[in-house]
């Protein structure tokens, strides 16, 4: 009787075991470190990612490389270098709250961000390049639901009094698991989009709306993302196809991950 529970206990035991490894493969966070994107030409773009623990230091590729600064656990810079000329964008990120506040990019733009308490996010974007006056570019709502950026809605204010310009972003997401969104302070920058989001966007449907005259003038692109995916549920493959119907454009990008 006592070897049989002895049996018994060391089964119990060895299936536990197992099944916490099991699952902490699972739920094991993971960074990438380099994706390549391949064009139906065969261009081929290998952008290479560094951290430090969580906080991403760089982005780099052939062309640009991004180097980010981090304020505690959120990211307050991103400083892009183009390689072939040395010329230099900075983008700072400010917060409140634990919420952004603002994004500017000097002598370009300035993003200003409302967090309403319907969980919506109202901004607004003005040009400043001109001797620092806040010219408004458009303003609108970013709308969210389970972690992901499911709706953009934005009106355009640089267009004339007698016209109204609308622009909506649709997303439609998987359940997998974004890699970017686990990067430390990368889901607060709302300007990158969708891109943010817990989960990974397989549909993306742009609307453009052009109203003068009473006439309606209304156009439409859309993005499809295909993924395949490893045994932790993250992206390992996307196959993404690009329609733009009233500009005849329509083609497909292979990007491939890697951790």
């Amino acid at each position: 009787m006592p070897k049989r529970i002895y049996i018994y206990w060391f089964l119990s035991v060895a299936s536990l075991l197992l099944f916490s490894c099991t699952n902490g493969q699972d739920d094991e966070v993971k960074y990438l470190k380099n994706v390549v994107e391949t064009t139906e030409g065969g261009n081929v773009k290998t952008s290479t990612f560094l951290y430090s623990g969580s906080q991403l230091l760089s982005i780099e590729d052939d062309f640009t490389i991004k180097k980010f600064t981090y304020t505690s656990a959120f990211i307050t810079e991103i400083v892009t270098t183009n390689k072939s000329n040395s010329v230099k964008a900075t983008v700072s990120y400010t917060y409140d709250d634990g919420n952004l506040k603002t994004v500017k990019s000097i002598g370009d733009y300035v993003i200003r961000y409302t967090h309403n308490t319907d969980g919506t996010v109202s901004y607004e974007k003005f040009d400043i390049s001109i001797l620092n006056l806040e010219i408004k570019i458009h303003h609108g709502v970013l709308y969210f639901k389970e972690g992901n950026m499911i709706r953009e809605e934005r009106i355009l204010d640089d267009v004339a009094p007698s016209i109204i310009s609308k622009y909506n972003v649709n997303y439609d997401y998987d359940f997998n698991k974004n890699p970017l969104h686990y990067i430390l302070g990368y889901e607060k920058l709302l300007d990158q989009e969708g891109v943010i989001s817990t989960n990974n966007y397989i549909i993306s449907t742009v609307e453009t709306t052009i109203e003068k005259d009473n006439q309606i003038i209304s156009s439409a692109s859309f993005y499809k993302n295909t993924f395949k995916y490893d045994a932790g549920n993250y992206p390992v493959e996307k196959t993404s196809l690009v329609s733009i119907p009233h500009k005849g454009i329509s083609y497909n990008l292979k990007t491939t991950y890697y951790y």
